[in-house]
């Protein structure tokens, strides 16, 4: 099976985070290519480990979002760049899909 989850990050300097937004998982690490590894991993891991479970708790982990709040902070964060530009910080946000070949 391979699914693609929809997933974005943020950083400053050396100072990277990434979230899954289908799975509430959450890396943080010193670069976008490791939080993008980190997760990738988080996501495979989590996955693998939720197949594992009973029908009625693999059903819950894979439904399993983060909250509504934390998704419309993400949309206010790309509407944000969108409108007024990405920040020469670097701590704008980035687009993160993360194939999963579970």
């Amino acid at each position: 099976m391979e699914e693609q989850f929809f997933c974005v990050a943020r950083g400053r300097g050396e100072r990277w985070e990434a979230l899954c937004l289908d799975f509430d998982l959450a890396v943080q690490g010193r670069s976008f290519d490791e939080v993008r590894h980190l997760l990738s991993e988080a996501i495979s891991t989590y996955v693998q480990d939720a197949s594992a479970e009973s029908e009625v708790n693999r059903r819950r982990l894979l439904s399993r979002r983060v909250p509504f709040h934390v998704r419309l902070l993400w949309a206010l964060r790309f509407f944000s760049a969108a409108l007024f530009g990405r920040k020469s910080d670097g701590a704008s946000p980035v687009w993160l899909p993360v194939t999963c070949h579970a």
